[in-house]
This record gives C-alpha cells, sequence and structure tokens, in this order.
C-alpha cells in the first residue's frame, strides 16, 4: 500500500498558535521583549553568553562575517558542499570566497583541504556542520589560531547536536543558526548568532538594527536583520521542545542504523574519529555511484517518499561560476561524495510504520 512520507516535517502544536496569539493581544509584535528572551534562553541551552535573533539564516551568517573589517581582495575559505548562503554572503562583503573539497563520507569541511588553501589574505574560515554533524572543531581551531584567522561556523543544521560533549553554538568564535521550516526547531523563518565576545555580540546588535547605538542615532553602516516579537514567541515554544526533538530523531536514525546495513550497497552515516552527537537534520545514505543514485530517488518518489540530494556542489552553481574561476577537476572528492548521496525522511513524528515502509521500498528497488 502506498503512503506519503515527507522528507521533513515540522514539530509544532498549538502551544505555538497560543503563543503567537498572546503576543498579538499584548499590542507589540515588532522586535520587543518577548526577542530578548528568546535570545537569552537561546544563548543559555547552547552555553553561550550572547545570541542575537535576526530575522533568518543568512542574515545570522552574514552578520558573523560583519565581524571582520574586510576589503576586495581578502579570502573567506568555504566548503564546497553548503547551501548558497555561505557563498553569497562572503560576495556581499566583496571578499573572494575560497572554495575546498569536502569530505566524502561525513560532507564536512576537510582540514587538510584548508591548509592547502590558506594565504596571506586568508582573513576567515567558515565550517558548515552538514547534515546535523559537527565538523573537526578542534582541528580547525588550531589552524585559524596558529594563523590569526576567524573560524565562524555555519552551524544551521546542528542545532541541538555535541561536540566533545559541548553543545554546538559556544565552541567557535561566533555560530549562525537557521529556523527554516524543516530545521530542528523552526519559526518558519528566522535565525540566530551565538558568540562570547562582549564586544562583538555588541557591534552586531547595532549593525542588525540599522547601525543604531541609541534610538535614531545611526553610527555604522547596518541592516534591517531583526526578528519580531511574532516569530520570538514562536521560538521560545520550540526551544521548550528541542530535548524530546532529539531524542525522537536519535530513535528513528537508530532504528535506520539497525536496518539499513542489511541492504546491500547501502552506506549508513559514519561518525568520525572524534566525540560528537549528530542533530539529524538529515539521515544521510550512500550509494555505489550516481546511476544508483537516482534511480533510487526516481522509484522511491513514485512510491510517494520524498527524499533531498543535499545542496548541489558549489562549484557546480551557475552564478559561482560566473564570479570565480572554477576548475571542477579540483573538486572530484566533494563532488565525487554529493553524486552518492541521499537524505531519507527523518523527523520527530516519523513512525515505524513510516520507516518500515521507506526501508521496504528501498529494499525492493535495490533487488530489481
Amino acid at each position: 500500500m502506498k503512503i506519503k512520507v515527507p522528507v521533513a516535517k515540522p514539530f509544532i502544536d498549538q502551544n505555538e498558535a497560543r503563543a503567537v496569539f498572546s503576543t498579538i493581544r499584548s499590542g507589540w509584535i515588532s522586535s520587543g521583549k518577548v526577542t530578548k528572551k528568546f535570545e537569552k534562553k537561546f544563548a543559555k541551552y547552547v552555553g553561550a553568553k550572547f545570541a542575537i535573533a535576526v530575522n533568518n539564516g543568512t542574515a545570522a551568517l552574514h552578520l558573523c562575517l560583519k565581524a571582520l573589517k574586510l576589503k576586495r581582495g581578502d579570502e573567506i575559505i568555504i566548503p564546497d558542499i553548503t547551501f548558497i548562503s555561505t557563498f553569497n554572503v562572503v560576495i556581499y562583503e566583496n571578499a573572494t570566497p575560497v572554495i575546498v573539497n569536502s569530505c566524502p563520507r561525513c560532507y564536512n569541511i576537510c582540514p587538510s583541504e584548508i591548509r592547502k588553501k590558506i594565504t596571506k589574505n586568508t582573513k576567515a574560515i567558515i565550517g558548515v556542520d552538514m547534515n546535523g554533524m559537527p565538523f573537526n572543531y578542534d582541528v580547525i581551531k588550531k589552524i585559524c589560531k596558529k594563523r590569526n584567522i576567524l573560524l565562524i561556523a555555519d552551524s544551521a543544521e546542528s542545532f541541538g547536536a555535541t561536540y566533545k560533549n559541548k553543545k554546538i553554538g559556544s565552541i567557535a568564535p561566533l555560530h549562525a543558526f537557521s529556523f527554516f521550516a524543516n530545521k530542528n526547531i523552526t519559526t518558519g523563518e528566522g535565525g540566530m548568532v551565538t558568540t562570547n565576545n562582549s564586544k562583538i555580540f555588541k557591534k552586531l546588535t547595532m549593525i542588525k538594527n540599522q547601525g543604531q547605538l541609541s534610538r535614531y542615532n545611526h553610527v555604522v553602516l547596518g541592516y534591517n536583520y531583526r526578528m519580531t516579537d511574532l516569530i520570538a514567541s514562536f521560538g521560545l515554544e520550540q526551544l521548550k521542545k528541542i530535548k524530546t526533538i532529539i531524542v525522537k530523531k536519535n530513535r528513528a536514525a537508530n532504528y535506520y542504523d539497525k536496518k539499513l546495513p542489511e541492504i546491500k550497497n547501502i552506506l549508513i552515516p559514519r561518525f568520525p574519529d572524534y566525540k560528537c552527537t549528530s542533530s539529524w537534520y538529515n539521515y544521510t545514505i550512500s550509494l555505489p555511484n550516481r546511476r544508483i543514485r537516482d534511480l533510487l530517488v526516481k522509484q522511491l518518489n513514485k512510491k510517494g517518499i520524498d527524499t533531498r540530494l543535499s545542496f548541489p556542489p558549489l562549484h557546480t552553481q551557475i552564478v559561482v561560476k560566473n564570479i570565480l574561476n572554477i576548475n571542477k577537476n579540483f573538486f572530484k572528492k566533494s563532488y565525487y561524495a554529493w553524486s552518492r548521496l541521499i537524505n531519507l525522511p527523518i523527523y520527530p513524528g516519523i513512525t515505524l510504520r513510516e520507516q518500515n515502509y521507506v526501508i521496504q521500498s528501498i529494499k525492493k528497488i535495490m533487488l530489481n
């Protein structure tokens, strides 16, 4: 029997609706006390001193770059497998994105590839916790310290994950989060920056609010990246559920881990050598080659099972090729990794019936 299984589904109920309605009744719906409360609760959860709520994840990442005084010719190292915003925010600042290969098994930025690309013009590295799996923070932090460059963590996909028993959000000097609809907690859109640096916090808080030092006193070029209290009230309710969300997604991931290895030519996610936990933003399997991958995706779609192929590597994107001089031969590792992966349905409310339907469908397709 065919059933519909989405790749992701938000974990929301009437509590979010009540919270938003309460904010509406208060008469204050733009950025205010509720937003500040959300910032404080979020910072406490991740173990950071400060949090800055913004209107989306791209704005959060852009704000992180504003911690630097970038000029034309400055270089920012970024991974090949990531969402386009990681590239875009560097261009916003008239800096130069330097793309490096991603790891073929965990899809994260590869430290050995970073070392090859550092120059005297390198000002920052943006590491991305792909699929909710933390990258190797300690190794990359050592690289940054040695070369006096800033580490920015694009943690859009890893809220709720841990690295060596520390929650993602307080490990790098700056973390950027997203609250898009498919993230572990959502506000529809929305984002957050976390940091332990008070000077950076004050600077970015000012920049996100039109560069205001005080009301109508604009001292630097700023942006309107404010989060509204409506969204923040939604976020506060979501934040209460994060423990439950992580438990449920871990349960679903563990079930896939148990059943999928029984199917020939399926590789399940592999944890790195360092100690970490995943947020399970995605559950990513790997196939022998692109032909088999694409065939499986097509057949699963016919059965009502939604999947994703992650983000096509940056070096393949037209906008990137129009801006940078791209030699695709430099990116064989990350292209090889991307060409074999599939993101399977995983969300807090996924049922055993739905998971078994996904697993049995894969098994039947792979046997044919």
